[in-house]
This record gives structure tokens, sequence and C-alpha cells, in this order.
């Protein structure tokens, strides 16, 4: 009974041949009572619907409804809406109709329909689909998608269209390299399975992608009114010396637009104040980046780590921070497009730890402090960071204890910033000594490593 049900449901309106009932029912070989079994099906389908409900025809039997009353007549009904709107221009109501129509389904065909309207039932949800995620996809709205798309396509394997739909949403989210990965699978199994190779427009997405075209670059919405990221740690209120440097420096760093971002790489080995002097140098230039000014300490060799923080203070969402360095990089170069930020990136192991933090704009900047001097840095000023000379030393030492120290601690602390800053903090620990003192004790405890 449900297989003659679903049969006319689905040709609701429509005259439905006996013989056809008689080969969903009975196939090639219908028994001698085919006619009188099929009259008694329709009989309690009559009493179980009304008697109104399905007539007599002179070729067989007709299901009277109204397309309200039936889920696929509304389905159809919302696509044709949904399209209708979306070619209009309105595109969210359109996709808000095709929602509603996806909304109808409960689950897979039952099976009484048999497999050929199975399949029609399955080939209309899928076009529902694929049409309302164009319709997300037109709006920017790619948040929810991957899942829904990756249980889709693992579903309907061949079906291209949600492919390339799959492929253009892990872009738009910067996820490249996985979405390089379904083109490739899809393109095995097509050739495994088919003997074919994917189409000239599933070929032509690829190159997008891989060429990082608009259309398929990260399409978060990017919080360019909001307050910009101030990200320079403070500067030392009792910083000292370095005078001719800040001031060449910060013309560099501060010049008119040119075709390239200026660079700045100051090294010099460790305890010279490197970065307490790039610190310096980036607050006394800060407003000329007023779209933000960036810093991060490198570890070693995770030069990703640094590329998240900037991307994140840049106002990316921690799920559209690519995971490979390359694409970190190429997704900060877009982000600064059009954008006066000025990067410090401290702690650099050499040049090729530095390239993935360079902008193309102009208006952007650069500095780096790194122990090695960074000469195969393309376009770099190159500064080599020296020690304080004794008039620096002794002003920064007496700021810090608020007496002069003497000579012998100054020579002990041979105009190395940090030596200077660790002998003011012992001296302030032991107010009992004096800067002789601390320059005696500084000498038997070398005295004794070295002995």
């Amino acid at each position: 009974m449900r297989k003659v049900l679903a049969l006319l449901v689905w040709n609701a309106n429509e005259v439905v041949p006996v013989g056809r009932l008689f080969d969903e029912l009975w196939g090639e070989a219908p028994p001698a009572s085919a006619k009188v079994q099929l009259q008694g099906i329709i009989s309690r389908l009559r009493r179980l619907l009304g008697t109104e409900r399905i007539a007599t025809a002179a070729t067989g039997y007709v299901l009277r409804a109204e397309a309200v009353e039936l889920d696929v007549e509304l389905v159809r009904q919302g696509l044709a809406a949904g399209r209708e709107l979306i070619a209009g221009g309105d595109v969210a109501l359109g996709a808000a109709r095709l929602r509603e129509a996806l909304g109808r389904w409960r689950g897979p065909a039952d099976p009484h329909f048999g497999e050929p309207i199975a399949a029609q039932l399955d080939e209309l949800r899928m076009t529902v689909l694929e049409e309302r995620v164009d319709a997300d996809l037109l709006l920017g709205s790619t948040a929810d998608l991957i899942g829904e798309l990756t249980v889709a396509v693992a579903e309907h394997p061949l079906r291209e269209r949600l492919r390339a739909q799959l492929m253009t949403v892990l872009a738009r989210r910067g996820r490249v390299s996985e979405a390089l990965d379904v083109f490739l699978a899809f393109r095995r199994t097509l050739v495994d399975e088919l003997g074919v190779e994917p189409s000239a427009r599933l070929c032509a997405l690829h190159g997008r992608i891989l060429r990082g075209e608009p259309d398929v670059q990260p399409t978060f919405p990017l919080p360019r009114g909001a307050r910009p990221p101030r990200r320079l740690p403070p500067a030392l209120p009792d910083f000292v010396g370095r005078g001719e440097w800040l001031a060449e420096l910060a013309d560099v760093l501060t010049a008119p637009r040119r075709v390239c971002p200026p660079l700045v790489a100051v090294s010099g080995a460790a305890g010279l104040g490197k970065t307490s002097f790039a610190v310096q140098l980036a607050h006394r230039v800060r407003e000329r980046f007023p779209d933000g000014q960036l810093f991060a300490t490198l570890r070693g060799d995770d030069t990703t780590s640094a590329l998240h923080q900037f991307l994140r203070a840049l106002g990316t969402p921690a799920d559209f921070v690519p995971v490979s360095e390359d694409e970190c990089s190429a997704l900060l170069r877009d982000l600064l497009a059009g954008r006066e930020v000025l990067l410090v990136v401290d702690n650099a192991v050499d040049a090729r730890q530095v390239r993935p933090f360079v902008p193309a704009e102009p208006g952007c900047a650069v500095l780096v402090t790194s122990r090695r001097t960074l000469g195969e840095l393309e376009g770099a000023r190159l500064v080599r960071m020296g020690l304080l000379d004794a008039r620096e030393a002794a002003e920064l030492l007496t700021g810090i204890v608020g007496a002069p120290p003497g000579d012998a601690l100054l020579a002990r602390c041979g105009g190395v910033p940090l030596a200077l800053r660790i002998a003011g903090a012992l001296l302030l620990d032991h107010p009992q000594w004096t800067g002789e003192d601390l320059a005696a004790w500084l000498a038997e405890e070398r005295a004794v490593r070295t002995g």
C-alpha cells in the first residue's frame, strides 16, 4: 500500500496508469489477481485519506492535493522563489527561502518511493543545498559552511559543484592548502573511477586559489574602523645615549612614501640594549603609523607564532589564521594593503626569518633586532650597536642609583647597558655598598670563577 501511496503522492494531480502501478508492485510478472488487489489497496487508501482524494481515471488513478499539502511542491516553490530573489539582487532573502526549503527534509526518502523517485528527491535536495551555499558565498558568510560541505562531499563524492564550493570556502577562510587538497583528492577520484579529468571550470578555480586572486581571498570582516593595535612595550624612562642613531633612523622610517617599505636592522652582541633601542625608536615614530604598531619577539626558529600574533592583532579571527608560514605571510601582506603600520621584529636569527614580515606597502615600515648583522636582508639599513661611552654609562648608572657610581665600577661594566643595569640593581639591593665595594666584589667573583 505504501508503494502505491508514494507513487500517487509523487505524481499528485496527475494520472498514474494502472500498468505503472503493476510494475511498481509486481514487476514484469503481476499475478492474475493484480487488478483486484490494486483495487483493494486503493479502497483502503480512500478510507484513510477520504474518498474525494483519490479519483479513478480512464487509465489509472489520480491523487488530488493542493501544493501547500505537499512538501516536495513547497520545496520546488521555495527553490524557484529563491532563484528569482537572488537574480533580482535580494540575495539575503533568497538564501532564507532556500534555507526554509531545505528545512523540510527530515531524512532520506522513504524506500517505498523506489530508487528512481528517491534519486530525484535527493537531486532536488542537493540542488537546493548548492544554490543556498552559493547565496551564502555571495553574502560573504562562510563560518558554518565547512562542516556542512565536508559531509555533503563525503555523501556525494562526484558532485563537482560541491567540491568547488568547499574549495572556495576553505580558501576564503585562509586554509589554502586544504582547499588545494580537496581538488587533488577529487582529481584522483575522477581519474581512478571514471578515467576523466576535472572540468575546465574547476581547474580554473584551482588556478585562482594558487594565485591568491581576490575572489578566493579571506573574506572575514576586518575591523578597520576599530582601534588600531598598539602592541609596543613601554619605552624605558631612563634610556640613555644613542641620540644620533635615534634621529637618523627615525628619518629613515618616516621618509616620504617610496616603492618599498623602509627596513631597519639593528644588530649587536647580547646585553647591548638592542631591544630597548628599538622600542625607544618605535615610540619616537609611532605617530607616523596611525594604523597600528606591532611587536613580537622571535623564539628561535618559530617564525609562525610571531606571524600569528600579528594576524590576530590585525583582527584575524583565530579560525582564519593559516597554519603554514607562507600562508601566514601572504595573509599579513594582504591585511597591510593600504595601511600604515610599524612592525617591530625582535631577536631575529637571520634574514630568512625576517622576510615573511616584510610587507609590500611603502606606507608600512619594519624594524628588526638581531645578534647577527643581517647583510643579506635586501634593502635594509644596517646598524651595528656598540658600547656606551664613559659619559653615557655614568649617566645611566647614576640615574639608577641616584649617585655617581665611581670609575672602578664603570670600568668593570665596560659600557654594556645590561651590565650597568645589573650593577645598579645590586647597589639598590645592598645600600651599604659603594660603587668601589661592588667593583671589588665583582672582581673577586670573577677571580673565583676563572681561577
